[in-house]
């Protein structure tokens, strides 16, 4: 046996007290004892864990998933119905013009200056009923004004006013078809209705700009 093997000692142990029944003994308690002991703490842990990510997995499949309402009819005849009305023939949307108009009046400053009864406020603010610029048949001018709005002096039936009337260009296109129906058929006004097409060819023609001023307009009337 070499020098070097019969100096090694190990740092702490005396080997003088070290016999071959007790290296045995130890040797087999290291055996026996587990390699790793799994804590109560742990356990709970992980359990926690586990119980987080399939609630996780089910969440992102129900609310951030992709929106399918098929993955919550579960019956057949359920799913054959939801796809006959996935296929079923979509006409045109149809407006109903004057009542679109009718609720926009009212909820809108248009009754505030022209009244409910559209006679408008006597020297401030002109009349709809009867206006020469609601009753035309040209409905482009009224389109016109609701598009752009009207400034400086203006002569209805036969008074004069000087004010600014707001552009409305920001409604959508049914909505300005929709407020010009209802002026041009209400109060004893009888002219024809206009449609979301109409008001979009209008609104192609004269873009955006500034608004109208009643010598521009005055071309309507002659």
């Amino acid at each position: 046996m070499s020098d070097e093997l019969q100096n090694h000692t190990i740092s702490g142990v005396d080997e003088g007290l070290a016999s071959d029944e007790s290296i045995l003994k130890t040797h087999t308690r290291i055996r026996r004892e587990p390699f790793f002991v799994a804590s109560p703490v742990l356990f709970t842990t992980a359990f926690a864990l586990i119980i987080v990510f399939i609630f996780g997995w089910f969440y992102q499949r129900r609310y951030m998933g992709e929106q399918n309402p098929q993955m919550y009819l579960h019956e057949r005849t359920d799913i054959a119905l939801y796809n006959d009305w996935l296929e079923r023939p979509r006409g045109p949307i149809v407006y109903d013009y004057y009542a679109i108009g009718e609720k926009l009046y009212t909820t809108m400053a248009c009754v505030g200056c022209h009244q409910a009864n559209g006679e408008g406020l006597p020297g401030q603010f002109p009349p709809l009923a009867g206006s020469e610029y609601v009753k035309i048949e040209d409905s482009t001018l009224t389109t016109k004004v609701l598009l752009s709005g009207l400034v400086g002096p203006v002569t209805v039936k036969g008074s004069e006013y000087n004010g600014n009337m707001a552009a409305y260009g920001g409604l959508k296109d049914q909505e300005i078809a929709g407020l010009v129906t209802f002026i041009r058929k209400n109060w004893g006004n009888e002219s024809s209705e206009v449609t979301k097409d109409d008001v979009a060819g209008v609104r192609g023609e004269i873009g955006s700009r500034d608004p109208w001023t009643a010598e521009e307009l005055n071309s309507y009337f002659q």
